[in-house]
């Protein structure tokens, strides 16, 4: 039976055991092939959800942090509209 993994050395390798017939050693080929398929399938998938976190985190701080210069920008208009005690400016009446 054989079966991928990765040495001590950081190489991805198979280990054979030995007193195994041709054809079943062809099966344990084709299943470590396999298995080696899936693993990498699940390394490239766990990359890209790593990759989408980042994103979704960045995200969320671009976001809150517009709505922070949004909340502090309404203030200053706020303050600004009260400043002018009721004179009539077009902009004013617009806003």
């Amino acid at each position: 039976m054989g079966g991928g993994g990765v040495g001590s050395d950081g190489k991805r390798g198979f280990v054979f055991v030995e007193d195994f017939q041709a054809e079943e050693d062809g099966i344990a080929m084709a299943e470590a092939r396999c298995l080696d398929a899936i693993r990498s399938a699940l390394e490239n998938l766990e990359d890209q959800l790593e990759f989408f976190h980042a994103i979704k985190s960045q995200q969320r701080t671009e976001r809150d942090a517009a709505m922070v210069r949004l909340v502090q920008s309404r203030s200053i208009l706020g303050r600004r509209l009260a400043e002018h005690q009721g004179k009539k400016y077009i902009v004013i009446e617009m806003a």
